[in-house]
């Protein structure tokens, strides 16, 4: 009796990862692009999220340069996250002039 009920819980745990996770089983050549897809999916309700929990007390506030602080740091990694290759051009200039 119990023998079947962990086959039957195991049975339950594989097919729950079938099917929540399809990334796992993708080929082992793409792992890099496999991951930075599954975080950049993870960012994009990360950032809205904790964007939207700090704004709360500022609005509270009614801080404006607290808001407006948030706004820059939202709009800095939403760039990262976002427009990976903009960022890297904008940054390899900026480098470039600071170097010579």
């Amino acid at each position: 009796m119990k023998k079947g009920l962990m086959v039957a819980v195991m049975g339950v745990a594989v097919a729950a990862m079938l099917v929540v996770a399809p990334a796992a089983l993708a080929s082992t050549s793409n792992v890099g692009k496999n991951v930075g897809d599954e975080i950049k999916s993870w960012d994009t309700a990360l950032l809205l999220s904790i964007a939207g929990l700090l704004a709360i007390p500022v609005l509270a506030k009614r801080d404006v340069g607290g808001g407006v602080v948030l706004a820059l740091l939202v709009v800095l990694v939403g760039g990262f996250a976002f427009a990976p290759v903009a960022v890297r051009t904008v940054i390899e200039s900026l480098w470039r002039a600071v170097s010579g």
